[in-house]
């Protein structure tokens, strides 16, 4: 497989929305908007927008992903100025046209688009159904539509009607719509689930994603919960129903631009993103060192950072590639800021009662920032008076602003559903922070810090070096894609790499793969060694490396296959492993940045062999923004 390499610069429910209203040709804007937002879920996509011409509602929705909307409006000769359109992640109701957004009211007359769920849906829909209401899909989101259609029929306006509707429904949506009587106002409603503001010249655009608006626009709203938006042509206005008035929301321009969006000649996204590992990483150290080597960060405070002096213990709170992530860093700051740490799923946080306060600090790791778990886990550990702080990538999401601080890991956008560069990214900003707390705490001495850093400034083109050898991943990849059943093991900060290498493969090729500590083998996984089970020993240069030599002795003595990833240089892991792949040599506390990279490549090569849609595996989806 040969690659064009050009390195750019420096979370259940997702779906996608996009919304309109200016001087272009709306059906463009709405397919383009799409296709950067397909990633958030691909199991049906649809539009509506308003025929100026003939004055009709023009509605269209397909199941399955956007190619098929794409063919079905074909040449349709539209003139519409003003529209939505929504790609599907499915949650009430099952994957098809009927249940495919966006849905109307009972009247034909609005048009919406929704991401979320709307909890009391049931309730509601049997109390509008004895009102004679009829109901054309199985979906919460109809049922959103429809009561404030109730409202709207009472010759209200639209915004009015929206305002008035919210408060009878329950959970944590976000809403985008618009009424055929009204072709010059798009009203957006957003409750947890996120939504940006795109401003224009004459034109206004609302999304799920900054990445949908970046071709035409990069000055952004960030809207927040409870925020109604009303967008004309010209004006966007915001009312918010906390605090029962109209407010300001700042504009922020993003630093992302186009082009990261896009695959620049590669076949996947996350191949693409796998490449620019060594440039985000060169990013972030850039950003966060300062001209003395030591470790900076813009966005702590001197308030918050005399509290964070002073915490006793660490919690790592996260989902999914980023609760791996989490496990490093933990490691990371409990070796060298001498604070013990507890890492938890953010699914399971708050319905443990936490034990958190004051003298505790809260670390959240997201990529998007906008995940419901973590979110609630957030809230949780600010009910609670603990120091929150938040990981993230997406600058002005949610988390990032109600954390008590943030620090934004610059990775860019990530489009691959699959993440590769913002687990790099989330790695290397945790390991800064955990040297920070050393230099702060007075646990690390200048002159280790000094070293430690030298060492780091390394790692990109160390990972660079690795990104080479893409030819003898995929041929290890042809050995064994016909497998289904896969061991990863890994010891000490290696051990959340083998959890990442399983997820990844899982993720992607639809293999079965355990992550599992290699000192727990003995414990129940040797039972399903043998001459066809393969073995991902994860065996850097490292505190237990003879501990891990030992291990892969184990598997070799009952004939089991042996894949290595060890520091170059190492003959007797090499003579063990039927294959081997090597990373440079670095201290083990790095380790996890080299040794992810060799796991991202065998998964992605074992996802195309298999013929699996690498981008967009089967029932997953970018950002998680309900439970």
């Amino acid at each position: 497989m040969n690659y064009t390499v050009r390195l750019t610069s420096p979370e259940t429910n997702m779906c996608g929305i996009i919304g309109y209203i200016g001087y272009r040709d709306v059906v463009p804007v709405l397919i383009q908007g799409l296709e950067q937002l397909e990633y958030r879920g691909y199991d049906s996509a649809g539009i509506a927008c308003l025929d100026s011409r003939k004055g009709n509602l023009f509605l269209a929705k397909e199941k399955g992903k956007l190619a098929a909307l794409k063919e079905k409006i074909g040449d349709f000769n539209i003139d519409s100025h003003i529209g939505v359109g929504h790609t599907r992640w499915a949650t009430h109701g099952e994957p098809s046209r009927e249940n495919a957004h966006p849905h109307t009211d009972f009247s034909g007359q609005i048009a919406l688009v929704h991401n979320g769920i709307v909890e009391n849906y049931a309730t509601l829909k049997k109390t509008l159904q004895k009102k004679k209401v009829r109901f054309t899909s199985q979906t919460d989101t109809e049922v959103g539509v429809q009561v404030i259609g109730r409202f709207y029929k009472k010759k209200t306006s639209l915004f009015q009607a929206v305002k008035q509707a919210i408060p009878q429904l329950r959970g944590f949506f976000a809403f985008v719509l618009f009424s055929k009587d009204d072709p010059e106002t798009i009203i957006a409603y957003k409750r947890s689930n996120p939504l940006v503001i795109g401003l224009g010249q004459g034109e206004n655009f609302v999304a799920s994603d900054v990445t949908a608006l970046l071709s035409y626009t990069r000055r952004v709203i960030y809207l927040e919960d409870e925020d109604i938006a009303v967008l004309t042509r010209n004006k966007v206005t915001v009312y918010s129903l906390k605090r029962h008035s109209w407010v300001s929301r700042p504009v922020t321009t993003v630093n992302w631009n186009v082009a990261q969006a896009q695959k620049q000649g590669f076949p996947h996204f996350m191949l693409k993103e796998m490449y620019e590992q060594p440039e985000v990483l060169r990013n972030i150290l850039s950003k966060r060192i300062d001209r003395q080597g030591e470790v900076y960060f813009d966005t702590i405070t001197k308030a918050f950072r005399k509290r964070l002096k002073k915490i006793e213990r660490v919690f790592m709170i996260s989902c999914g590639t980023a609760y791996h992530a989490g496990l490093v860093g933990g490691t990371a700051i409990q070796q060298y800021a001498r604070v013990p740490y507890q890492a938890q799923v953010s699914s399971e946080f708050r319905y443990t009662n936490p034990m958190v306060g004051p003298e505790d600090l809260v670390v959240l790791v997201t990529q998007s920032g906008e995940t419901a778990d973590t979110l609630a886990a957030l809230r949780e550990a600010k009910s609670k008076g603990a120091l929150v702080l938040a990981i993230v990538n997406v600058v002005g999401s949610t988390i990032a602003r109600e954390a008590d601080s943030v620090i934004y890991t610059h990775a860019g956008p990530e489009i691959g559903v699959a993440s590769t560069k913002a687990y790099v990214a989330q790695l290397a900003t945790l390991l800064l922070l955990a040297f920070y707390m050393g230099r702060l705490r007075r646990k690390l001495s200048r002159d280790a810090h000094r070293t430690l850093i030298r060492e780091f400034k390394k790692i990109p083109d160390q990972a660079a070096k690795i990104l080479k050898e893409h030819k003898r991943f995929e041929s290890c990849a042809k050995k064994h894609y016909t497998r289904r059943n896969f061991l990863f093991l890994g010891r000490g900060y290696n051990f959340p790499t083998a959890l990442e290498g399983a997820l990844k493969l899982k993720e992607i090729s639809y293999a079965h793969a355990h992550g599992y500590a290699a000192g727990e083998m003995k414990h129940g996984p040797i039972a399903l060694i043998d001459h066809e089970q393969p073995v991902i020993c994860i065996a850097p240069d490292s505190l237990t490396y003879e501990k891990m030599i030992s291990n892969i002795q184990e598997i070799c003595a009952r004939d089991g296959i042996v894949i290595a990833i060890g520091t170059e240089g190492r003959k007797d892991l090499e003579k063990m492993a039927d294959d081997f792949f090597c990373i440079p040599k670095t201290s083990e506390v790095f380790s996890p940045i080299l040794t992810v990279i060799p796991l991202q490549f065998f998964s992605y090569q074992m996802a195309v062999l298999n013929g699996r849609d690498v981008d967009q595996p089967r029932n997953l989806a970018k950002s998680v923004t309900v439970e």
